[in-house]
């Protein structure tokens, strides 16, 4: 951890703000009261920033074999037939979040990536438990490559990318697709949760907005009654077998935030199996911090940070397997 760094500033009102008001834990009483108070609080957020501009959105279905999964469809300002191709998952633990809830970030990493970006609204626990939110996300992808050129985008640079359990959804995806001979062209986890069997005894107990409990909670309400299966892949791509033949990643951290730990050992795994790694360290941020661009201007440089390592990784040709990881202090 990197609890020697102090929370950015901005980010330590936002905190403040919220113990003040006795707010309860995000995964404290029913899952439907858990986002109606996420949605109250992103539309709170809107009222005081414009949206980013994009070229244009679309609702459209994700259709594979008998699945069909919401996905909203964002483009870039500037039309091209070489855009990439970014399917997205959300985070919130796998019980909150919408596609709605993160139209922000979808904007913002359509307009700086320069991509095509698939924000996919997959299924959220407890009403949908484990394997359902891993097969919407491996549907929605596959969905996505077979019509990357009709979305406006390169079929041969397709890519995913999620925040905390999106980010699970992203990896464990990239893992599935490697296993079916599908290799894409990058991958982008922010705080990723990767190991749904973790140990949260040994986690810090303070950490702000996110915290073991909370994580205790995840596991529980994702798992179901099958708690056994957390331990294997899926859900847990830190515990796959070999991670070798992964694309490309770029992996942002947050000091202050439970999932570091997990997140630098998945890194590291990558890194040893071969697979280039732009791992990107910000000491002084939150776990949410992803979402709070407009709040912080230090989450924004975070961001932007995270949007052009991102970027050059779609837009150039794939790095060879011995390249060493970049980080960023």
């Amino acid at each position: 951890m990197s609890a020697h760094v102090p929370l950015d500033p901005q980010l330590a009102a936002i905190v403040a703000a919220i113990g003040a008001r006795g707010e309860p834990p995000p995964f404290e009483g029913s899952a439907p009261e858990s986002r109606e108070r996420m949605r109250r609080a992103v539309r709170s957020a809107r009222e005081r920033t414009p949206p980013i501009a994009v070229g244009g959105t679309e609702d459209a279905l994700a259709v594979d074999g008998p699945l069909q999964v919401p996905v909203r469809v964002y483009r870039p300002p500037t039309a091209s037939a070489l855009l990439p191709t970014v399917v997205f998952f959300h985070g919130g633990g796998f019980v909150l979040g919408s596609v709605e809830t993160a139209d922000d970030i979808a904007r913002k990493l359509c307009a700086q990536v320069n991509a095509v970006v698939v924000s996919v609204e997959y299924r959220l626990a407890p009403e949908h438990p484990y394997p359902a939110a891993h097969d919407d996300a491996l549907a929605a992808t596959r969905w996505a490559l077979g019509n990357a050129q009709a979305l406006g985008g390169d079929a041969a640079r397709v890519a995913v990318a999620g925040e905390s359990a999106g980010a699970n959804l992203a990896a464990s995806t990239a893992l599935r697709l490697r296993d079916e001979g599908v290799r894409l062209a990058a991958q982008l986890l922010v705080v990723p949760g990767v190991d749904v069997a973790r140990d949260t005894s040994a986690l810090p107990t303070d950490t702000p907005l996110l915290t073991a409990a909370d994580l205790r909670a995840i596991s529980r309400l994702l798992m179901g009654g099958r708690p056994e299966l957390a331990a294997g892949f899926p859900p847990s791509p830190l515990r796959a077998p070999s991670l070798a033949g992964s694309p490309p990643a770029v992996i942002a951290l947050a000091g202050h935030d439970p999932l570091q730990g997990e997140g630098e050992a998945y890194a590291r795994r990558l890194q040893a199996d071969g697979v280039p790694v732009d791992l990107m360290r910000f000491p002084d941020m939150f776990h949410p911090f992803f979402g709070f661009f407009a709040a912080s201007a230090a989450a924004c440089r975070a961001h932007d940070l995270i949007c052009r390592a991102f970027r050059a990784r779609l837009h150039s040709p794939l790095p060879l397997p011995s390249q060493p990881p970049k980080e960023t202090p």
